[in-house]
């Protein structure tokens, strides 16, 4: 049966395990806080000096007593080297020679101490402070008494470290007072084991004074930054909320921009094509026209009309803001559709060579509608390129990096572009065909870079062109999320 002594220190071992327990989950939660860590660590420290010492107390054999002496001491080295660690830590003052010293004492301390080193085996009773069957306690080798005067000085040290971090960090004092008293105490401690003095041990009850103190100081820190986490939290919400009302703002700014530059568009790409069938209708209204000339002007209304229908379906295109409605989407089934529909307007489809080509997956995240229209008018580019046939292939490939992404090919062999014309391709408007409105790589433009990717063109003149498409296969968002539980 336990003595009371015994159960006592039992009992400050466990709630020594405990505090280390908690903080070493507590580092697990928040790693950057190494204090944490540092902390637990010197707490289980104590725990195996308690231990020890509670096995100590009721020991009746020499080498009972040898083998819980041991336990304490590697307990001892453990704490003393992670109370420098956590001493440097706390204060933030980081001192890196003599914390790897501490290491390397602590190590070497150990090694003694495990390989039996620290001690002389127990001798004839002589008088100290327990009779153990004519026995007495053992006592340190000059080794051991150098090592445990070097984890004293480590300790003191650590004290001496914390008292330098009161005047930037005023919670520290009673830290530094209680700690200063435990220090005290192993100093005791360790005179009595040396004189082999009569007395009881004292460090391991004084230990609960600072191990108290940092719990308070580290649990009001942690409320502390809990707060401030709170503050941020808030303060990034007002920050989404004000983010939000720009970006809603531009939105309407682009699209007034957008109408005033429909506004001059529209003056200009309308009103020739209403000229032009203003004049054949008024052609149309001659008594005297024959029907050959007749069914050449009708014609010239179809084309016309056609090319208003165009123009308008592409100014709306255009102007209207692209907001992509995500979702997993295949982009080799919308690179078959988007091919087949402009195939669908071409005189000579069948002339035409299709090639689709895909080296990996293939899937993204994205506005399935919107990736369609984009890449009708690319195919449609390298169509109306080829008005006699050739070949179009289209490649896929996944790109693998910070960012993962699929990259699109649309491969033709029209007739290519020079310089001037691959610079200005994807500028609104800009069109070297008479029927073109000069919207269709403009639209592609906008809406691949609102899908978080990007647009590049290879031409050479009269050897074909590259319509190079990056997609992010998750798409990011031009706007930060809000914050958790907005």
């Amino acid at each position: 049966m336990l003595s009371p002594l015994a159960t006592l220190l039992f009992t400050w071992a466990a709630v020594y395990s405990y505090a280390g327990v908690y903080f070493c989950m507590l580092h697990a939660r928040r790693p950057t806080h190494r204090e944490y860590l540092g902390f637990g660590l010197l707490c289980f420290g104590l725990a195996t000096w308690s231990a020890g010492a509670a096995i100590g107390s009721d020991a009746r054999d020499p080498s009972v007593l040898s083998g819980a002496i041991q336990i304490e001491y590697i307990g001892g080295f453990v704490t003393v080297v992670y109370f420098v660690d956590f001493a440097t830590q706390l204060v933030g003052r980081e001192a890196p020679r003599l914390v790897r010293a501490a290491y390397a004492f602590g190590y070497v301390g150990l090694v003694a101490t495990a390989s039996g080193f620290l001690l002389v085996p127990s001798a004839r009773f002589s008088g100290g402070l327990r009779d153990l069957s004519g026995y007495a306690e053992p006592v340190f080798t000059l080794p051991g008494a150098v090592l445990v005067a070097g984890a004293l000085f480590f300790a003191a040290w650590s004290v001496w470290t914390l008292a330098r971090g009161r005047e930037e960090h005023p919670d520290l004092r009673v830290v530094v007072w209680a700690a200063a008293v435990a220090v005290g105490a192993a100093v005791y401690d360790s005179l009595l084991r040396f004189t082999g003095g009569d007395g009881p041990f004292l460090l391991e009850h004084v230990a609960l004074l600072p191990i108290l103190t940092v719990v308070w100081v580290l649990l009001r820190r942690f409320v502390r930054a809990a707060d401030q986490l709170g503050e941020r939290t808030d303060e990034l919400r007002r920050s989404y909320s004000e983010l939000r009302v720009v970006q809603e703002e531009l939105v309407r700014k682009e699209q007034l921009a957008a109408v005033g530059e429909l506004s001059a568009v529209i003056a200009h790409e309308v009103r020739n094509p209403l000229a032009i069938i203003k004049n054949a209708v008024s052609s149309l209204r001659r008594p005297s026209l024959r029907d050959a000339d007749r069914g050449v002007l009708l014609g010239i209304l179809d084309e016309e009309v056609d090319r208003l229908n165009r123009l308008v379906r592409d100014l709306l295109a255009y102007a209207r803001p692209v907001e992509p409605k995500g979702r997993a989407v295949d982009l080799v089934t919308i690179a078959r559709e988007a091919i087949d529909k402009a195939l669908s307007n071409h005189p000579k489809p069948d002339a035409i060579e299709v090639q689709i080509d895909a080296d990996g997956p293939t899937d993204m995240h994205g506005d399935p509608d919107l990736l369609r229209q984009a890449l009708t008018n690319i195919a449609d580019n390298a169509a109306q390129a080829m008005p006699d046939g050739g070949a179009l292939r289209v490649r896929l490939r996944p790109r693998s990096g910070r960012v993962p992404s699929v990259i699109l090919e649309f491969q033709d062999t029209g007739g290519g572009m020079d310089a001037l014309v691959r610079a200005k391709a994807l500028d609104p408007f800009f069109t070297t065909r008479p029927a073109g409105t000069g919207l269709g790589l403009a639209i592609v433009d906008r809406v691949v870079r609102n899908h978080g990717g990007e647009v590049s063109i290879e031409s050479e003149a009269k050897v074909g062109t590259t319509v190079r498409i990056t997609l992010p296969r998750e798409r990011p968002s031009s706007v930060p999320p809000p914050p958790e539980g907005l």
